[in-house]
């Protein structure tokens, strides 16, 4: 497994990370402590939570999973995101809904649809305060690794009792650093050098390459951790159908198989290049997810070849003089 080290904290953690927003909702406690204890075997030591993954179980799930091996695990828990209000009915009906959903998988989009969905609370300091205390016993530990500002603002970023208030977390030692978990305009705000935030999640594909325009600023002492990795597959893939000769590029780069397996490829190696020094967070609640996910880890792709067909997929824009998309040219796909 890959390692990074994040100056925050002061620690090498395995660059993939683990996921788990449907820990406790889409997946169940026993089979989500299996999968984490397989990650955990492979290397994996990132763990991404919050108080509102998996319909509020995930944290508790999670602890669980770590109680005997927390000084050998990083966990990110957040707030900000509040879990749904979920009838006592759906709740009681859930174990049933996932076994019906493994026997008919087409299932899963419908159940998608009824799920309650999490919301956004407006950040304070008393908020800060006790969903901290809240995650910890949840998590069944003294501290986290990673607090994250959940989807924040940039005005509630540079608020001064927000400041305070996770500069107080870091200082009693209940979190080791503090993160912002958001948009771009958030994200631009936290690597401002007077604010606390050492770490910035955010979404990151070839769709909407936000990992490129935050590395454009100044960071200094800032780890990125990307997710959506496999967000927009549909629209790749049909770019691929409609642009036979961008399907073709990638064949000469080693992308082998159907349009939907060579995209879901590209878009795992575009992560793991694009973020080589921070971490990406991946869903792996199945075998074969996990085992995709080292492979692709130790493919190494140029990420020259892969940001030419980045450019080559935004149909947005062209070059006037050759009429393609920027970036996108036959020398741009040369073997590597």
């Amino acid at each position: 497994m890959k390692q990074v080290f994040v100056e925050a904290i002061g620690s090498k953690v395995s660059s993939i990370g683990f996921g788990c927003a449907s820990l406790g909702s889409r997946i169940g406690a026993r089979q989500g402590i299996e999968t984490l204890e397989r990650a955990y075997e492979a290397g994996v030591t990132w763990y991404d939570v919050a108080p509102s993954y998996g319909d509020g179980m995930a944290e508790s799930i999670w602890g669980e999973f770590a109680s005997r091996k927390r000084d050998r695990v990083c966990v990110c828990t957040k707030v900000g995101m509040r879990p749904p209000n979920t009838p006592t009915a759906m709740r009681l009906l859930k174990p049933l809904s996932r076994m019906a959903i493994a026997v008919v998988p087409a299932l899963k989009q419908y159940a998608s649809r009824v799920r309650p969905t999490p919301f956004k609370v407006p950040l304070s300091a008393e908020l800060i305060r006790s969903s901290v205390e809240e995650s910890l016993g949840r998590l069944r530990t003294d501290y986290v690794d990673v607090l994250a500002l959940h989807r924040a603002t940039a005005e509630e970023l540079v608020r001064e009792d927000i400041i305070r208030a996770v500069e107080r977390v870091v200082q009693d030692g209940k979190a080791r650093a503090i993160s912002v978990a958001g948009d771009l305009e958030a994200g631009m705000t936290a690597l401002k050098e007077s604010l606390p935030y050492r770490l910035v999640q955010i979404a990151n594909t070839p769709l909407k390459p936000n990992l490129a325009k935050l590395k454009a600023r100044a960071h200094r002492h800032r780890t990125f951790v990307t997710h959506g990795t496999f967000s927009g597959l549909d629209r790749i893939v049909a770019k691929f159908n409609t642009r036979k000769e961008i399907l073709a590029a990638l064949g000469d780069l080693g992308y082998r198989g159907s349009p939907n397996e060579v995209a879901i490829a590209f878009l795992a190696d575009y992560a793991f290049a694009t973020n080589s020094a921070g971490v990406t967070l991946v869903s792996m609640f199945k075998k074969e997810h996990l085992d995709f996910n080292l492979r692709r880890l130790k493919s190494d792709p140029t990420p020259e070849h892969l940001n030419a067909v980045a450019a080559a997929l935004d149909m947005g824009v062209t070059d006037r003089s050759t009429g393609e998309p920027p970036g996108f040219s036959n020398d741009s796909f040369q073997n590597r």
